[in-house]
């Protein structure tokens, strides 16, 4: 393949964009802890790196502008509150001050507020600006980020209070924070697991781990419990069977119409915006905001005077508050980096017992040790990042795993934390993204020594792009949804129909349209303040609903077929998509089309992942463009991933395929050789390959049994019947002479085991022998080819006696020749038989005669039949 062309961009480099923050940006600093909730995100405490001094600063990043607000100063402080059941009352008079500094402390949110807990920090009454001696903490700490105020809790004693440590883990699983493992001020690790209740602030359980887990090479995390369904580990469930139906949050299946591709509309966060490589992430409540999943999110309600059981209805349908799930932690932890150990315990609600799963992670590609990582829960992924560093190689790696499969994959972000400093990442659900802070210009291996972070810079990492996402939730219960589309197949209770463009008309009812269509709700009212205006005349009454001219009116014209429009009523009466028709390829493309046209963002997370799920290569092209029409960046490069993967195994396959047709031609060749079959027949013709040319000449000199011989032939008589069947056949040739050297005509004349597969030269360029046929000679007597008059031979002599006692039976005899013995005693004799003169001229005819007829006619036949004459020379 040809050299990319010279600043081409990489596909994964589409993935990750980068971005300056802006504002009161933090100094650089080492323990500090980072938590967005929403759109803001929230850095607190720390070690300052010049001064080496903790710090209890507080900063919040604006997301959507990336601006940092330094809010130390402005935040309030309350008293410190009661737990409850605590038999102390609030002492009024108490002074209430932030959280002391610290750093390597864990934070972690619930509901509208952040916890936090533990951590090293100087010791109280050490003079500011000398050496100070550092302690850990067991406090907890509350910012609630409505008031912005910060509240010291305080917990009553219980024997499953954790002791005080730093660089611990921690995660949320419902109501629950369970803080694991961590150091104490001698940097011992502590083996232990504590729970903490988050109604009663009350320590409720603990148990050892006997683990060593810490912030350095471990990480802790939960699913967010908005209404997410995390998979149950190692399940192995195929998104793409639907042969199984999963439940959901309250119990019902996923779908009920249909067995259709995953489950496609439940059980995800709303996190399908706009895609987060945008340079802009959207505001929260702005034009690209989703509808939240409450019960006015719908639209507003219509005037009370037109609510009826109808609208009641609608509302009845709509989502009710999830409420917050206990979900299993995930526990991973890497360490002896020079040969990387993975573990892999997850802890299980109520009790939180460890499960290792340890062993059952596998990948084509497996995390290498990550040092200070990080990580999160991503719809069905655990995300790990972490810096890794090796004598050759420093960057930021980012690893995803499959927490159905338990297979670990690379998150590909091209070349952008090649270079620079990347310290901290953190997933933001809202917009599918993951950001990951750091500076651009810094270098990796210096910051690492000093443990710092960075914050001058954010690089954002579109997750959907590679297929990790937050699904949509349910928003209604299996009954609802049936209801609804019996609501839509039932005539009776429509006031309104909707016109196709194939001039199909569908009735619907106008006040469950106006409830979850907004754009049809604006036109409708449009439209009947439009009527209001152009009332009937003074004295006609109050306006008819059954008015002609009105009913007239009540009819929406959309320009798409019948299908699509189905299945788009389909989704408005069940605020999801279930029905087989709603999922076929092309119908989701245009509901997605359809989602952006109208504003409808949780058509479009359902559109958007269903079309997720049915991406392959057949498919691909159309998610491509679907997505591009839709401005759905990450559904666009991921489908183009798709493409790109298909061409490069199409070419790999047709590689493939020339060279199995290059082996099969090589393998047929070597048959052809060993066979002689010759398309032409003749293997020394301009089509005759060399090879089989070599082929057919030795099988000319290999020996072979001696073909069977009638009874009572001789050596020197014609060859029998069946061996004349045995060893040629008919062959049309323009070179009779070599019928017998093509083995493609001989039958069985050698098996293949005798085969000499040794190569041979190719035959002299020799003018052929003469074509014409000669004469079938009269039997004799043959004479010895080294005979002469006047010598004796045995051989001659028994010949001559045979010939006496049998002679041939021939149609015109001849008088058989003289034998050697004797011509010699007529030689002896001469005088009545002739002169000797006369006798030894015909003695020198007779013999250049013999050798002649030896030469062409039973050498030739036994030397070019491949006969047994060839070797053994017995017609001699």
């Amino acid at each position: 393949m040809p050299a990319p062309a010279p600043g081409l961009q990489s596909i994964s480099d589409l993935t990750t964009t980068s971005r300056i923050t802006t504002g009161d940006i933090p100094p650089p600093l080492v323990g500090a802890t980072m938590t967005i909730v929403d759109d803001k995100l929230y850095l607190f405490g720390g070690r300052l790196i010049q001064s080496r001094l903790m710090t209890n600063a507080l900063y919040i990043l604006h997301l959507e502008e990336f601006r940092w607000e330094n809010v130390s100063e402005i935040v309030n402080v309350l008293p410190p509150q009661a737990a409850v059941g605590d038999p102390g009352a609030e002492d009024e008079n108490e002074k209430s001050a932030p959280p002391a500094e610290r750093y390597f402390h864990s934070a972690n949110a619930y509901k509208n507020m952040i916890v936090f807990f533990g951590g090293m920090g100087p010791a109280p009454g050490s003079a500011e600006g000398q050496q100070q001696d550092l302690v850990v903490f067991d406090d907890i700490n509350v910012l609630d980020l409505e008031l912005l105020q910060w509240r010291q809790v305080r917990i009553p004693s219980s024997p499953h209070a954790p002791k005080p440590r730093y660089a611990h883990l921690s995660s949320i699983s419902g109501n629950k924070l369970v803080v694991i493992g961590g150091q104490d001020i001698g940097n011992q690790y502590i083996e232990e697991i504590n729970v903490l209740d988050l109604d009663s602030w009350q320590w409720v359980s603990s148990m050892p781990f006997d683990k060593h887990c810490g912030s350095y090479r471990s990480i802790a995390v939960s699913g967010s419990g908005q209404g997410t369904t995390i998979p149950q580990i190692g399940s192995e469930v195929d998104q793409a069977s639907g042969n199984s139906l999963s439940p959901t949050t309250d119990g019902f299946p996923t779908s009920y119409l249909r067995k259709a591709s995953s489950n496609t509309s439940l059980h995800y966060t709303p996190s399908l915006r706009k895609s987060s490589s945008n340079l802009a992430l959207p505001k929260k409540g702005g034009a690209m905001s989703r509808l939240s999943g409450g019960a006015g999110s719908f639209g507003s309600s219509p005037p009370k005077e037109q609510r009826s059981s109808i609208y009641r209805l609608s509302t009845l349908m709509t989502a009710t508050p999830v409420q917050q799930e206990e979900h299993p932690v995930y526990l991973y932890s890497n360490f002896n980096f020079t040969d990387v150990k993975r573990e892999l315990q997850v802890l299980t609600p109520p009790g939180f017992q460890v499960q290792d799963h340890s062993q059952s992670m596998s990948g084509n590609f497996l995390p290498p040790g990550l040092r200070f990582p990080t990580g999160a829960i991503a719809g069905q992924h655990l995300l790990l990042s972490g810096t890794y560093l090796t004598s050759t190689q420093q960057s930021f790696s980012i690893w995803s795993l499959n927490l159905s499969s338990l297979v670990w994959t690379r998150i590909d972000t091209g070349s952008v934390f090649n270079s620079g400093s990347w310290n901290r990442g953190l997933l933001l659900e809202s917009s599918n993204a993951y950001l990951v802070f750091g500076n651009k210009t810094r270098n990796l291996a210096d910051d690492y020594q000093n443990r710092q972070t960075n914050f001058e810079h954010v690089s954002i990492v579109d997750l959907e792009a590679f297929g990790i996402y937050q699904h949509p939730p349910t928003t209604m219960t299996q009954t609802a949804q049936e209801l609804g589309l019996g609501l839509l197949n039932d005539p009776s209770m429509a006031d309104f129909e909707i016109l196709t463009i194939d001039n199909q008309r569908i009735p619907v009812n106008s006040v469950i349209l106006s409830a979850r269509w907004p754009y049809f709700g604006a036109l409708l009212r449009e439209q009947e303040e439009q009527d209001a205006a152009a009332a009937a005349p003074p004295g006609s009454g109050d306006n008819n609903d059954n008015d002609a001219t009105l009913f007239s009116k009540r009819t929406l014209s959309l320009p798409e077929p019948y299908t699509i429009v189905l299945a788009f009523l389909q989704y408005l009466y069940t605020d999801h998509l279930v029905t087989a028709q709603q999922h076929h390829s092309q119908v989701l493309s245009q509901l997605l089309l359809l989602a952006d046209m109208y504003g409808l963002d949780r058509l479009r997370d359902l559109a958007t992942h269903a079309l997720h799920q049915m991406l392959n290569m057949s498919t691909a092209a159309m998610v491509y463009e679907t997505a591009a029409l839709s401005q759905q960046t990450g559904l666009q490069i991921r489908s183009l991933k798709v493409m790109i993967a298909a061409k490069k195994m199409l070419q790999q396959q047709q590689l493939k395929l020339q060279q199995q047709q290059a082996q099969s031609q090589s393998i047929s060749a070597g048959h052809a050789w060993r066979s002689g079959d010759h398309p032409d027949g003749n293997p020394y013709s301009s089509n005759g390959s060399y090879m089989s040319q070599q082929q057919n000449i030795h099988g000319i000199f290999q020996p072979s049994p001696p073909p069977p011989l009638s009874p009572g032939s001789s050596m020197g008589s014609p060859s029998s019947p069946e061996y004349r069947r045995g060893s040629v056949t008919s062959h049309n040739t323009a070179l009779p002479h070599q019928m017998a050297r093509n083995r493609g005509s001989l039958l069985g004349a050698m098996p293949p085991q005798h085969w000499n597969t040794e190569p041979l030269t190719p035959p002299p360029a020799s003018p052929p022998p003469p074509t014409a046929v000669l004469p079938q000679p009269t039997p004799i007597v043959k004479q010895s080819f080294f005979s002469f008059p006047g010598s004796k031979s045995k051989a001659a002599a028994a010949a001559a006696a045979a010939a006496a006692t049998n002679p041939p039976a021939m149609s015109a005899p001849l008088a058989p020749p003289p034998s050697d013995a004797a011509s010699i005693r007529s030689g002896l004799s001469a005088g009545s038989d002739g002169s000797p003169a006369d006798k030894k001229k015909n003695d020198e005819a007779h013999k250049r005669e013999v050798m002649q007829r030896l030469m062409e006619g039973s050498l030739g036949n036994s030397v070019f039949s491949g006969g047994p004459g060839g070797y053994a020379m017995g017609s001699f």
